[in-house]
This record gives structure tokens, C-alpha cells and sequence, in this order.
């Protein structure tokens, strides 16, 4: 086999790692693009934690895929009335989510799993996959909660704000509208995220998850709340605003913040951005009246 290899010139060398580098990273990219889990970020737990009750829960998906995930309800007499379904951002384990359900209304359940491959999640992430997956946990939060399709409000971060717009698309398509979708550091595509790397643009061809959210925003006419950064070099406010103008364009009733003192990846986990999460959804975004 050595002899064989002496007979090729250099540049073949560099020809057939030029080609296999961008294979790889095709073959590669779900796991690439959706992350993988290195740390659970805890934050301030919010002050209404100590009427809430967390529970572990399990998603089991078709092929043997089991997801990985928390419930978190209020522990009043009353039981909760709506459900607002997280979905994270590349890298992160969804675990810290109980912190978040503090900050929001007592009537209102949070569920969040981890994407396919992070944490304990099986299975293997991409867009097709997480976007079934969504609303499969949709579906089975409303079931165990026993709420009806209206119930339903929607939230993510960055990369989560994709699975969420595609998810919301779906659900106006299928005449089951989300009541809202709230979206921090939103992007308008992840195709438009990868073009702004230069070692990343050529491949965007070959992207097989481009969650465009410009694209999804089309169908929908519900209330949406967008959070921004004061600094983000990772999802420029132009991409944001874009996303916005199109949400608006469709006849969704948007609200914008930007919150001062953070970044991309601080954002979520700021009591700010949790308290505006909170409140917003205390002012009862009413369920869309498309589909």
C-alpha cells in the first residue's frame, strides 16, 4: 500500500484532502451544527422557584430513541393552563430550564429536551429529526398536562429559535397554532449565519438543515416577542430584524427588546431577559385566530 501511495504526485494529496474535508463535514454536520453538551449553566432560579416542581422526563421516539428531558409545573392548588415548550441553543443542555420556569406565571408548565445526541438524548441531530421531535414533545406535553392545542406557547434560543419557527409553521399549517412564539437572538436562517464564515460559506450548498426561519414566518399570525442582545457576533441584529420584518409582513403582532449588558450567549439566562419572558407571557398572548 506504501508503494502504491509513492506513485501519487503531492498534489493529489492535497486534492483528496480538499474533497474530504467538506464530505466529512456534510456527513458531519448535524452533530456539528446542534452541538454537543459540555457543561448545564445554572442561573438564578427566579422568584417564584419555590412554587414550582420539577420532574425528569423521557421522550421515546421511533428506532429506539429515547430524548432526554424536565417538566416543570406549578405546585398550586390550581393546575396549569398553559404550557410553554423551550427549545435550546447549540450546545446547550436543556437541564437549567427549572431555573427558568421561576420566572413565569403560576398558571404556565415549562417542558424542554435536549436535542438528539446531547445530555443523555439518543439518536443522531438534524433538522428533519429535531423539528418531528418538537412536535412530538408538544404533543406529549399537552397529553400529560391534558391541555388543549391552544394551550400551547413556544420558546428558543438562537439555534432553538429555528426548531421553534419551523415548529410553529407546522402547527398553522396543521390548523394547531402555537398561542405565541417568544424568540432570543433569533436567527433568519442558519444558512445566513454559516455564509458570514468564510471557511463555512462553501458549504452551505450542501446544508441539509438550514432552519429558515424567514421561510416559516410566512405562516404564521400569532403574538411574538423577540429579545436582543446589545452585542451579538454571532447572530447580527440585521438578521434579527429581518426575521422580525417578515413575522410582521404575515400579519404577527411582534414585540422587540433589547437588553443592555449582554451578549449572544448571555442573554437567556440574564433575570432580565427571564423577568421579560415572564411578564410578556402574564399579559396573555391570546391563541391566533389563522388556521
Amino acid at each position: 500500500m506504501m508503494l502504491l501511495f509513492a506513485y501519487f504526485p503531492p498534489w493529489a494529496f492535497a486534492l483528496l484532502a480538499g474533497a474530504a474535508l467538506p464530505a466529512a463535514l456534510v456527513l458531519l454536520q448535524g452533530k456539528l451544527l446542534f452541538g454537543r453538551t459540555w457543561v448545564i449553566r445554572r442561573t438564578d432560579p427566579g422568584p417564584a422557584a419555590e412554587r414550582r416542581r420539577p420532574e425528569a422526563v423521557w421522550l421515546e421516539r421511533p428506532g429506539g430513541v429515547r430524548l432526554q428531558g424536565w417538566l416543570t409545573v406549578p405546585t398550586g392548588d390550581s393546575p396549569p393552563r398553559r404550557l410553554l415548550l423551550w427549545f435550546g441553543g447549540r450546545n446547550e443542555n436543556v437541564a437549567w430550564t427549572p431555573d427558568l420556569a421561576g420566572w413565569l406565571p403560576d398558571d404556565c408548565a415549562l417542558l424542554a429536551f435536549n436535542y438528539r445526541s446531547l445530555g443523555e438524548s439518543g439518536g443522531w441531530p438534524s433538522e428533519a429529526a429535531c423539528v418531528a421531535d418538537a412536535e412530538a414533545a408538544a404533543a406529549w406535553g399537552l397529553a400529560r398536562l391534558a391541555l388543549p392545542s391552544s394551550a400551547l406557547h413556544l420558546a428558543g434560543r438562537s439555534l432553538g429559535t429555528g426548531v421553534a419557527m419551523q415548529l410553529a409553521a407546522r402547527l398553522a399549517a396543521a390548523g394547531r397554532p402555537a398561542t405565541s412564539v417568544a424568540l432570543i437572538t433569533p436567527l433568519k436562517s442558519l444558512r445566513a449565519v454559516l455564509r458570514r464564515n468564510p471557511l463555512l460559506a462553501p458549504l452551505t450548498p450542501w446544508l441539509r438543515s438550514p432552519l429558515d426561519s424567514v421561510a416559516a414566518a410566512r405562516a404564521l399570525n400569532c403574538e411574538v416577542l423577540v429579545l436582543l442582545a446589545e452585542r451579538d457576533t454571532q447572530v447580527p441584529h440585521a438578521h434579527s430584524h429581518t426575521l422580525v420584518q417578515a413575522l410582521q409582513h404575515a400579519g404577527a403582532a411582534v414585540t422587540v427588546h433589547q437588553l443592555a449588558g449582554t451578549n449572544h450567549r448571555s442573554l437567556a439566562r440574564t433575570p432580565a431577559a427571564m423577568r421579560q419572558l415572564g411578564g410578556w407571557l402574564l399579559s396573555g398572548p391570546r391563541p391566533s385566530a389563522k388556521g
